[in-house]
């Protein structure tokens, strides 16, 4: 039984900032905090880019969707600093999808008024792009558990077969063979590594569950992801099933 374990954290690490739209400026932009330091020092462009890590770091909310199906990566925005220091037009360059391209371009949108750029004693506008990375941190392991759907004993499953699991429970059991009461239940049907409709329920198999599965088509992927709560944790725990 092919199973994933793991605990979420946090890590997001913004250190770059190129000139796009200016080829060629006296002085780049500052995020804003850094006033003490001269202009043009290692000084202050070393606080610029410390404060735009603390500010994505306390502003990045995790998308449920990426969190439920592990998804890790960078995301990188383009925007403008305006010769008024306004961010504006901020796009997606590359997105790893399930709401993290979303989220990033939030935390752009919210940003506060940077110190424009300086070409010949005048603001001036420049176009950056920034890389906000998204990572789950695995900080300690549950180890033995699975999921567990009726007798099915294999992650091959036919239509018909579904059929008759879905009267049935969805545990998270141990080697041991104790069971932990699952928090929240993820269904999910991936076609071509693309997820084409998932429900969430609250670790019951819900009628919304129920109906999504009967709809799943030959050849096409069920993930099922359940949330459990342990040591003061939160754990997920995956099992995907191939459906022919």
């Amino acid at each position: 039984m092919k199973k994933i374990v793991f605990v979420l954290g946090f890590l997001i690490l913004v250190f770059w900032a190129q000139a796009q739209e200016v080829r060629s400026v006296d002085q780049m932009p500052y995020f804003v905090g850094c006033q003490q330091y001269k202009n043009g020092s290692a000084e202050k462009r070393n606080a610029s880019n410390q404060k735009i890590v603390e500010f994505v770091k306390n502003h990045l909310s995790y998308p449920d969707s990426a969190k439920l199906h592990g998804v890790e990566g960078v995301v990188i925005v383009r925007f403008t600093v305006n010769q008024y220091g306004k961010v504006v037009a901020p796009k997606v360059l590359y997105d790893i999808g399930y709401g993290c391209g979303e989220e990033a371009l939030s935390i752009v949108r919210n940003m506060p008024d940077w110190e424009p750029a300086v070409k010949e004693g005048q603001p001036v506008a420049v176009e950056l792009e920034i890389p906000i990375h998204f990572d789950l941190v695995e900080d300690s392991k549950l180890d033995g558990y699975s999921l567990v759907w009726g007798d099915l004993d294999s992650d091959v499953v036919s239509k018909r077969k579904l059929k008759k699991l879905i009267k049935e429970p969805i545990h998270a059991i141990a080697d041991t063979g104790d069971e932990i009461d699952l928090l929240e239940l993820n269904v999910a049907i991936v076609r071509r590594d693309k997820i084409i409709k998932e429900k969430l329920s609250d670790g019951r198999l819900s009628p919304k569950q129920k109906k999504l599965i009967k709809r799943v088509r030959p050849k096409s992927t069920l993930e099922l992801v359940g949330t459990v709560q342990q040591h003061g944790h939160f754990y997920y725990i995956h099992r995907t099933l191939m459906v022919r």
